[in-house]
């Protein structure tokens, strides 16, 4: 292994027991308290802890999860296997850890949906950068779609949502599968956030008879790259030149300049980007 390969390496396991660390504490600080249960192995273990409270949540998420593990092994690759174990194994030891030390703090049950989600998507979406994951009900779906003939997303979703209605049922509540569902969406859009960022780039493609012209000037201008290549119209069967550049969105106002100044009739796509690694951008790899 090479040295670059060990700093990596050493730089993810701090990046995902960080993410452990804040996902650990959304379950102390809001989810455990207000017997949230947004789906997953975590959810189910929330469920089985109001029956078996000897066991604490921590231990039995790890409990859940192994089977799972040692059924996924094949298909999760060594690195992405033991990193995965890893995360499971510290963000369950931290709640059991922090759920003493914040005994006592209890806040408004819409309040511990909305930052319980964010702060669990944020700790998921750390873990996720840094190529490692909580399991759970993701290898669970995994292994049932290729055996139902059920795409992943759909098997994932029918799972959570038994989850989440048993969690109803055991609390005798209408409103805590309610604010899970709450919960869950929130830290999906968390999750998204933390591993794509905002999206501060854009992208356009602009379809002109000057291509030469409209080039020149944003790399010019803007200081930008630039990609041409052809294309052909479907009702007129022309072809066409596309330029095709993205761009900081303090960008895009002179670049609709240029465009309008260099060629009147151009037609111009924009759209947002996600995220952009490369040259004049962000470092690839990071």
């Amino acid at each position: 292994m090479t040295r670059k390969n060990v700093v990596r390496a050493i730089r993810d396991i701090i990046g995902i027991t960080a993410g452990c660390a804040v996902y650990a504490l959304s379950f102390a600080l809001f989810v455990i308290p207000r017997e949230l249960a947004p789906g997953g192995i975590s959810g189910f273990a929330i469920i089985l802890n109001h029956y078996v409270t000897a066991i604490p949540v921590g231990a039995t998420i790890i409990i859940l999860n192994a089977p799972l593990f040692l059924l996924s092994l094949r298909r999760l690759g060594k690195q992405f296997f033991w990193r995965s174990v890893y995360a499971t194994v510290v963000s369950s030891i931290l709640i059991d850890v922090f759920v003493p030390l914040t005994k006592g703090f209890q806040v408004d049950i819409l309040l511990s949906a909305i930052y319980g989600g964010v702060i669990m998507g944020s700790g998921s979406g750390i873990i996720y950068r840094f190529y490692g994951s909580t399991g759970g009900t993701d290898l669970l779906a995994q292994m049932l779609s290729e055996k139902a003939g059920f795409t992943f997303g759909t098997t994932l979703l029918v799972i959570d949502a038994i989850i989440i209605t048993l969690s109803g049922i055991v609390f005798r509540s209408i409103t805590i599968p309610l604010y899970s569902i709450v919960s869950l969406y929130i830290c999906s859009k968390a999750i998204d956030l933390v591993q794509e960022g905002l999206s501060f780039s854009k992208a356009a493609w602009v379809v002109t008879d000057n291509p030469t012209g409209i080039g020149e000037k944003i790399m010019s201008d803007l200081d930008r790259g630039i990609t041409k290549f052809t294309a052909v119209g479907g009702f007129t069967g022309q072809s066409k030149q596309v330029v095709f550049c993205v761009v900081p969105q303090s960008q895009i106002t002179h670049l609709k300049q240029i465009v309008h100044e260099t060629d009147p009739d151009a037609f111009v796509v924009i759209m947002d980007v996600t995220e952009t690694l490369g040259l004049g951008f962000k470092e690839l790899g990071t």
